[in-house]
């Protein structure tokens, strides 16, 4: 009985880690146009063939997977290149957050962007 939970929860892990790497993969490699920014998110923008980018993803990916905080632009696709202009966009990974900006790779200052958005505040008591 044991071994029976034992390798249906390997399977269950196992199942989970594919699916992951598979939408991991889909976000990476996205070519669908993004059709607004949400400015109430950081946006990352990149290109799914730089190595720089390839770099620092995977820290940003696994972020977004629990705070859901960052909307990936991937400016390879034609389609997404008007944001290079609208956000004068010089190099990737580039961040920005309303009147924040940041490129470059750097871990600890990637951590800090990743604090741009603070906890939603609580709505005072009406007395």
């Amino acid at each position: 009985m044991i071994q029976k939970i034992i390798k249906g929860s390997i399977v269950i892990a196992l199942t989970g880690f594919l699916l992951l790497g598979l939408n991991f993969y889909r976000t990476e490699h996205s070519q669908v146009p993004i059709k607004s920014i949400d400015k109430d998110k950081i946006q990352l923008f990149y290109r799914d063939d730089c190595p720089d980018c390839k770099k620092i993803f995977k820290q940003i990916y696994l972020h977004n997977l629990i705070k859901q905080d960052i909307q990936f632009i991937n400016l390879k696709p034609i389609n997404n290149r008007h944001y290079i202009d609208e956000y004068t966009i010089h190099t990737v990974p580039t961040f920005i957050h309303k009147n924040k900006r940041y490129a470059g790779t750097q871990k600890e200052k990637i951590k800090e962007i990743l604090k741009w958005i603070t906890k939603p505040y609580k709505k005072e008591k009406k007395h």
